[in-house]
């Protein structure tokens, strides 16, 4: 189940925004300070970010800014149509403006979560769609609320540091740890988890994918596998191991 994190000062306003969240199947992290919502989402990233920009202390176009670097999807809240227009609100996306009490603020509302939800299953289908055995093999891999590949996980299915990984993913380690398994790490994640999938295919456990991966091979220049994976040529490795999947010399 998706978490949508929902950053409300107004306690009215807060709680029937949170019971139509969860009326479309959304687990709901109920915030009522901007202060609060960036302590949070500098832990954890949320999948959804529904922001009020009338906060008591500091203003959610400040809390926006920030959650604009990283990879979250907003919508913006102000029960003045006036207020969007002059802070230009949708130029940043989504913005919902009026009552929440009023039909036409719930049926906009509950067609951006719609949207929202059919964009992020897409994302997931992309990323998951360059090889079939990655898709539906090692879901231990797979973080199991967006369906995306977890560098955490893979990080610790091979017995490495995450930092490791920061390495060739373009990605701050900082960065890394934060969002492991955002939308722009998933290309440098795919053929890691390709090979681990078809290791685990031709071979019998865990430990003899392990063992596999740290043996030298004489059609990798005598280098180790994750050697060459942590170099940032897991394609490499990838290649070999679709070979071997067809049948072909390794």
């Amino acid at each position: 189940m998706e978490t949508a994190m929902l950053v409300e000062a107004g306690p009215k306003r807060r709680k029937l925004l949170s019971e139509l969240l969860e009326e479309e199947g959304l687990n709901v992290e109920l915030v009522k300070t901007a202060e609060e919502a960036l302590s949070r989402a500098a832990k954890s990233t949320p999948g959804l970010v529904l922001l009020d920009i009338h906060m008591p202390t500091v203003s959610g176009l400040e809390v926006l800014k920030q959650l604009r670097g990283m990879d979250v999807r907003i919508i913006l809240l102000t029960a003045n149509e006036s207020a969007a227009i002059r802070h230009n609100l949708y130029s940043f996306g989504d913005v919902i403006a009026g009552a929440v009490e009023t039909t036409a603020f719930q049926a906009r509302f509950r067609g951006i979560l719609k949207r929202h939800s059919r964009e992020n299953q897409r994302r997931v289908r992309v990323a998951s769609s360059a090889h079939p055995v990655s898709s539906h093999v090692l879901a231990e891999l797979h973080d199991p609320e967006t369906g995306r590949l977890d560098a955490g996980r893979i990080a610790s299915f091979l017995g490495t540091p995450l930092s490791n990984l920061a390495k060739f993913s373009q990605v701050s380690v900082a960065g890394l740890h934060k969002s492991p398994r955002s939308v722009s790490v998933q290309p440098h994640l795919i053929p890691i988890a390709r090979s681990l999938a078809i290791l685990t295919q031709l071979l019998s456990s865990k430990e003899s994918v392990l063992a596999w991966m740290n043996s030298p091979h004489p059609d990798l220049g005598g280098e180790t596998p994750l050697t060459l994976i942590l170099q940032g040529k897991a394609q490499v490795v990838a290649d070999l191991l679709e070979a071997a999947l067809a049948g072909q010399p390794s």
